[in-house]
């Protein structure tokens, strides 16, 4: 038997062992039914794309409010909902709530018992895992839970990070291969080293972890740190903070990796005896892992020796794509930097590599082997110093894009400004578990902005070549959704809900709603009626990014409460 068929069918017997009343094969979880929507991507290689049609380009604009739910918090929400057998499933500060998927009425809602003990403080990301009856997803304060999908009650949480270090969980679990796996966050929050973890879905015990920071003075890539790393001292950072994706394929996942820290942002802080900055790996990078064994595949590093905060946290995607005339199993990447790559996903070659953002002063691009060529002049040499990054801070961030199998786009959600980066360093008596980072930013000008803040921008992840781009005056950072009926679902912070034309960009309907929102959009259906749905909610307003602010010619976007908004035909 291929040993792909044979992984396959081995998962679905794991998956088997799991039944606890609700008829969902592991198939249904990689390929799942029409008007199913039962994870972050939809489908475990995060594409976005739902084959539902009933909603399309030529009756797009008749539709409606079919029903919404304030959620009682208000925070920036950056998560999506997942929807299994008529039934929604909503993160909130604390737990989940699972909602009725025609009406949102409220099924049963999971509070943790432990809410008091938040250690990150970062906004709801991802989305719960709905699985063969049970509802597997994250706490903040990190702790992996498992509810029965029918009742919420809970039947295992396990503790998996380490509190000293201030580590937690900001986004959700992701399915592979039977086993879920998470990434860790803290760097940032209290410097530990990133970590990526392999649970049993039977109880969340730790099958396996992967070190982004080797910790090890005898693992081979320990060198590459100037200042060694240790668990003891809080030297890495590179988390896992945001969600991955899953290629049952090759059995493997790929994760983005956060920063160094603590992050000192002068070089000398990370220069070796001959003044070469060190690559301090795998911060700043892109890595596969083995499902099995949790071992490392192949990495791809983006910013060595990242000064910058440039995090390659955004969410990958799996597609099956035709290059020069072959087709390939491919992991699509965006870089923060402003890059879409397109690597094998069994081998790591790098097959295709486009700069997509309108201007790059940092990575500046690839050398004929693919390594990136960054700036030495962005470098900082003493605190104080500034250099104009752009794209600002991350073009592609937090928010996931989508991929139409129908079309060969890239949907990427992106910020397109610059800004003054300045040079600063943690204090002396910094220890690990507190704060691990510093930034200082300069002066803005008219330099620092083009003609649209945010955008979406649909390009072939092959050629580059951008077939469309719709941007407006805010950051645009919400996932969106695209669909078999031609059209591409998103929100923005302008506090609006809109339809555009997935070949086009053509704007078909937009709804205003009660607030803005970087949340991600989905689409279900149920008794045969097919429903689109969204999450606002904005913790502050934040219009210290838009140039120039206004408020008699750009409306703010609106702070307010965490809500889910979902629309229909009539």
């Amino acid at each position: 038997m291929n040993s792909k068929i044979l992984r396959g069918a081995l998962a679905t017997l794991v998956a088997g062992s799991l039944t606890l009343g609700a008829a969902q094969t592991y198939e249904q979880l990689i390929n799942p039914p029409a008007e199913e929507w039962p994870q972050y991507g939809r489908n475990v290689m995060q594409q976005r794309y739902s084959p539902l049609d009933q909603i399309n380009t030529s009756n797009v604009g008749d539709l409606g409010l079919a029903w919404a739910r304030d959620l009682g918090f208000q925070q920036t929400h950056q998560g999506s909902p997942s929807v299994w057998d008529g039934v929604m499933y909503v993160s909130t500060q604390t737990g989940v709530i699972a909602l009725d998927g025609t009406n949102g009425d409220v099924v049963w809602e999971y509070s943790s018992p432990n809410e008091g003990e938040v250690i990150t403080d970062s906004a709801v990301r991802g989305s719960p895992l709905v699985f063969d009856g049970m509802v597997f997803f994250n706490l903040r304060h990190g702790v992996t839970v498992a509810v029965d999908a029918e009742s919420g009650e809970e039947v295992w949480s396990a503790a998996v990070t380490d509190a000293e270090l201030n580590e937690g969980f900001s986004t959700h679990p992701i399915i592979a291969d039977g086993k879920l796996v998470v990434g860790r966050t803290g760097g940032d929050s209290g410097g530990a080293p990133g970590k990526i973890d392999a649970l049993d879905m039977e109880n969340g015990e730790i099958l396996w972890t992967f070190d982004i920071v080797p910790t090890d003075p005898s693992h081979p890539v320990y060198d590459t740190w100037t200042n060694p790393p240790s668990w003891e001292t809080g030297i890495g950072g590179g988390s896992a903070w945001n969600a991955g994706a899953y290629d049952p394929e090759t059995n493997s996942v790929v994760y983005g990796t956060g920063q160094p820290t603590p992050w000192d942002r002068v070089s000398d802080a990370r220069q070796d005896e001959d003044g070469t900055v060190s690559a301090d790996l795998y911060t700043a990078s892109f890595v596969s892992l083995d499902v099995d064994t949790g071992e490392l595949n192949w990495f791809h590093q983006v910013v060595p020796g990242d000064e910058w905060d440039y995090d390659q946290h955004t969410v990958p995607i799996f597609a099956d794509l035709e290059i020069e005339g072959e087709e390939h199993r491919v992991a699509i990447l965006a870089t923060t930097t402003g890059f879409v790559l397109v690597i094998d996903a069994d081998s790591g070659e790098i097959l295709a590599g486009n700069q997509v953002a309108n201007e790059t002063t940092v990575h500046l691009g690839y050398d004929e082997d693919w390594n990136p060529i960054i700036n030495p002049a962005a470098r900082f040499e003493e605190v104080g110093d500034f250099f104009r990054v752009c794209p600002h801070f991350r073009w592609a961030h937090i928010a996931p894009g989508a991929y139409s199998p129908e079309t060969g786009l890239l949907y990427r959600p992106n910020q397109i400004g610059c800004t003054n980066f300045g040079a600063d360093v943690v204090p002396d008596d910094w220890q690990p578990g507190e704060r691990a980072w510093r930034a200082a930013s300069g002066p803005r000008d008219e330099s620092m902005w083009f003609e649209n803040l945010g955008q979406i921008t649909a390009v072939n992840p092959v050629t580059g070549e951008v077939a469309w781009e719709w941007g407006h005056d805010y950051g645009h950072d919400a996932g969106p959704a695209v669909t078999g009926g031609g059209l591409l679902f998103t929100t923005s912070h302008d506090r609006r809900f809109r339809a555009l034309d997935a070949e086009t960009g053509e704007v078909l309907f937009e709804q205003v709603l009660t607030a803005g929102s970087r949340a991600g959009t989905i689409t279900y259906a149920v008794d045969g009626v097919q429903y689109v749905a969204s999450i606002v909610g904005m913790g502050t307003p934040g219009t210290g990014n838009i140039p120039d602010y206004n408020p008699n010619e750009v409306s703010p976007p609106v702070s307010g409460n965490a809500a889910v908004f979902v629309f229909s035909l009539d």
